[in-house]
């Protein structure tokens, strides 16, 4: 009997079928990657060009209703730009971004903590265009293209001075820019700014002592009161009663200008209003009346580092001397600019008061003093912020009616937003931290220790023994500005000065309250910063021996600071920073998303 073999039959049609089958998987596989990397090099691409677009144009931040179209337009140009340019990406223009529709780019405004906004907005989230990215091996399967899309947020932020740099005293916010001074004499020192004839930014040129100076640009507000308040040559009156009508909501503050009879200086009050409402009493004394004649006083609305004139005036009448009959009567001089003062007026002693700030190894008040002015703040101080409809104040409250969100400064802590003043300053200590030093703690803010003199054709001073650096402001002026330019309210810019400036030793900031003079007592809400420098030169005159610091024996008796817009001080990106704020200002633009 015959077994028969089981028939076999060959394997190999099957496996050449499966071999086909997974090399195309395979070179599928293959193309979807090879596609996709470039997909993903062309996200990175677009990626990029949004980042680039984005913090380009973050310093037109924050968003209003007046600037969106001018920020959409500029992101546009920034995506068509030859350098950042993306393959197979429509060009789009400003109105297509604001336009709602993701499709084409679009712009996202929002407030700090990404929700929906209308008007000041301090962020922006960018929607790139959608680029095209053509698939080479993938569209053997049917996949020829995709589009990519990236998006980037920036945020712009208010810069904070560094507590080093921030002496322990503070300024009503009242106070104009230009010379300040903290007298310890208890009204034996110098009672005005230093003659300053700062011209607004807007001045016409032609205004000279020969002509009553009209100022521009004029709003739509009006100053009300009595129209005439007479006072007597070299005399002073107390006014009151006046009050500040149609002022629009994007005004942060009214402050009052006098202008003299001829000539374009003024006096700046500290009397002010956060808007509409009544201005407090201020006292008109010899910085009005020592010059004849009628006086324009305006109503000046400011925001965001721009101003506007009230579209009236009211008048203060300097009565002329009386002058007895003399054969040959001595004609009175006319006024000039040089002859008015401007910053702060009607202040008791001086324009700043001395802070009691804490520090974390405590100590008297004395010695905390002491230590603030030589080594600065050991903690950060931020602004307070009032909540939009909210009416400033210049009392942060106590105990359970504080301020919400008021932080005293009554321990070192990060964030203190409420500082507390003494209305009189200590000379004696106020000596130690500026000359003398603490013994082994530090040498004085001034001592060379802390920064040679650098200023062109000056050298080193020697005060008490102590060898100090002696700066001068006008030595970093830069590209033909003055120190009346930086004084301006507006148009003042980072090339105005050599950024240098802040490696000496004289450059300071000064916490702003918003009370109207340095007899206001309690815990006050900070309002802003402002950059000064410890100098006792003016618009017009040169700085002294002393180059600010006037001593007597063992005591400062006056101190002189320089104050001025902090638009001429370029943000620091490392710079701690908080919300936005116009009245903070020094705006940093950064990538948070």
């Amino acid at each position: 009997m015959s077994i028969r073999k089981p028939r076999t039959r060959s394997e190999h049609g099957a496996i050449a079928i499966m071999v086909g089958l997974l090399a195309t998987l395979m070179f599928s596989s293959a193309a979807i990657c090879v596609d996709l990397g470039s997909a993903w090099a062309r996200k990175r691409d677009v990626q990029k060009q949004v980042d680039v677009s984005a913090l380009s144009v973050g310093w037109m931040l924050p968003m209003t209703v007046s600037n969106k179209s001018d920020i959409a337009n500029k992101v546009a140009e920034y995506f068509t730009e030859q350098s950042n340019k993306v393959p197979n990406q429509p060009a789009v223009t400003g109105s297509q971004l604001i336009n709602g529709n993701n499709a084409d780019g679009e712009l996202y405004f929002q407030n700090a903590d990404s929700t929906p906004c209308s008007d000041n907005c301090p962020q922006m989230q960018v929607y790139a265009p959608p680029a095209k990215v053509d698939f080479g091996l993938a569209s053997v399967i049917g996949i020829t293209s995709t589009k990519v899309q990236r998006t980037a947020t920036v945020r712009i932020t208010s810069e904070l001075p560094s507590g080093e740099d921030t002496l322990p005293f503070w300024l009503p916010t009242g106070c104009g820019y230009g010379p300040t001074e903290a007298d310890t004499t208890q009204g034996g020192g110098n009672q005005t700014a230093t003659a300053t004839p700062t011209p607004t930014a807007t001045a016409t040129a032609t205004a000279t002592a020969a002509t009553r100076f009209v100022p521009t640009p004029v709003g739509v507000h009006q100053l009300n009161g009595t129209a005439v308040t007479p006072v007597t040559n070299l005399g002073s009156v107390t006014i009151n009663g006046w009050w500040i009508t149609g002022v629009g909501n994007s005004f942060k503050k009214v402050t009052l200008r006098a202008f003299p009879p001829t000539g374009s200086a003024f006096v700046d009050f500290a009397a002010q209003t956060s808007g509409n409402g009544s201005v407090p009493s201020f006292t008109v004394s010899t910085e009005i009346s020592s010059i004849p004649g009628d006086w324009y006083v305006y109503a000046v609305a400011q925001k965001n580092n721009s101003l506007e004139y009230s579209s009236n005036y009211l008048t203060i009448r300097v009565t002329p001397p009386v002058v007895a009959p003399t054969p040959t009567p001595t004609p009175t001089t006319d006024p000039t600019d040089s002859a008015v003062a401007v910053g702060c007026v009607g202040q008791d002693r001086g324009n700043f008061g001395q802070l009691d700030a804490p520090r974390v190894e405590g100590g008297t008040k004395q010695a905390r003093l002491a230590k603030n002015i030589a080594l600065g703040m050991d903690h950060q101080l931020v602004p307070y912020v009032f909540a939009p409809g909210n009416a400033e104040q210049k009392d942060c409250g106590s105990g359970g009616s504080l301020l919400p969100g008021a932080q005293l400064d009554d321990t070192s802590r990060d964030g203190n937003n409420c500082i507390t003043g003494d209305t009189g300053n200590d000379g004696p200590k106020m000596m130690d931290g500026l000359i003398q030093g603490i013994s082994g703690v530090a040498v004085g803010r001034l001592d060379v220790a802390n920064g040679q003199t650098t200023c062109q054709g000056r050298s080193n001073i020697t005060i008490s023994g102590k060898l100090l650096n002696n700066d001068v402001l006008s030595c970093f002026l830069r590209n033909g500005a003055t120190l009346a330019d930086i004084t301006s309210s507006s148009g003042v810019t980072t090339s105005m000065l050599d950024q240098s400036i802040i490696k000496s030793p004289r450059f300071v900031w000064l916490p702003v309250v918003y009370a109207t003079d340095r007899a206001q007592k309690n815990f006050q809400p900070i309002r802003e910063f402002v950059p000064g420098f410890i100098t006792d030169e003016t618009q017009t005159t040169a700085a002294t021996s002393t180059n600010g610091v006037e001593i007597n024996g063992n005591s400062v008796k006056v101190l002189h600071v320089f104050t001025f817009n902090r638009d001429a001080i370029a943000p620091r990106e490392n710079s701690t920073s908080v919300t936005y704020s116009p009245d903070v200002g020094g705006g940093i633009v950064r990538l948070v998303g």
